[in-house]
């Protein structure tokens, strides 16, 4: 069961701070798996941060490093400002060779692929989401979200996407299965018009033209 479900049917609803925020359930010993609600506890998101602050201090773990950056993007502020020290550049490099080359075993990507399958959003992670961008407008000013854009800009500028992964995102985002396509070129081929296929399949005429010239779904015409 999860874990914060399994808090809210012991204790009731989960709170939230006066930023609309939700509080953490954080596992005591640190074992996130160990789901016993004795080793549960309901945090703020800046307490939360200061238990891992504390734990890195005295571990100095890669994993609570992990912990303390992604809880520093939640709070919204910078992980060197929050903490009060800057990571050197030896740690820096240390942390990036170890995870270099690292994958995931093929039993767990399964396992998260069964999980996103047919997944969606519950009505409280949509309003969650729609609390956090409205904070968000409201606590940064046109100027500032402008600066947060170019960062992000820049720090994928001059970066090219391999054909291999070009592919890869087109198959994910693709509105149409491969046989929806080929169905799409016997109809083309059959004098089908263009309006006719266009209502059946949800699809502009644009992309029926596309798919005729052999322009989109390239996977399928290699």
């Amino acid at each position: 069961m999860n874990y914060r479900k399994l808090w809210e049917q012991t204790h009731g609803q989960i709170p939230k701070d006066e930023k609309g925020r939700t509080y953490d359930i954080h596992h005591i010993d640190g074992n996130r798996k160990n789901n016993s609600i004795e080793n549960l506890i309901c945090l703020s998101l800046e307490d939360h941060y200061k238990i891992h602050l504390k734990q890195f201090e005295e571990t100095k773990s890669e994993k609570e490093f992990r912990s303390l950056v992604f809880l520093s993007k939640r709070i919204g502020k910078d992980i060197d400002t929050l903490t009060g020290w800057t990571v050197s550049q030896e740690t820096r490099e240390k942390i990036r060779n170890t995870l270099k080359g690292k994958k995931r075993p093929p039993e767990v990507i399964e396992k998260m692929k069964g999980k996103l399958t047919g997944f969606k959003w519950t009505e409280e992670q949509i309003n969650s989401r729609v609390e956090g961008l409205k904070n968000f407008y409201k606590e940064n000013d046109r100027e500032s979200r402008t600066e947060w854009r170019k960062k992000i800009s820049d720090k994928h500028k001059g970066k090219i996407l391999k054909e291999e992964t070009k592919e890869k995102l087109s198959k994910h985002n693709s509105k149409l299965s491969d046989n929806e396509v080929l169905e799409i070129v016997d109809l083309i081929n059959n004098g089908k018009s263009y309006k006719f296929i266009s209502e059946k399949y949800n699809i502009s005429q644009s992309q029926i033209t596309s798919i005729k010239q052999k322009k989109t779904y390239k996977w399928i015409w290699s």
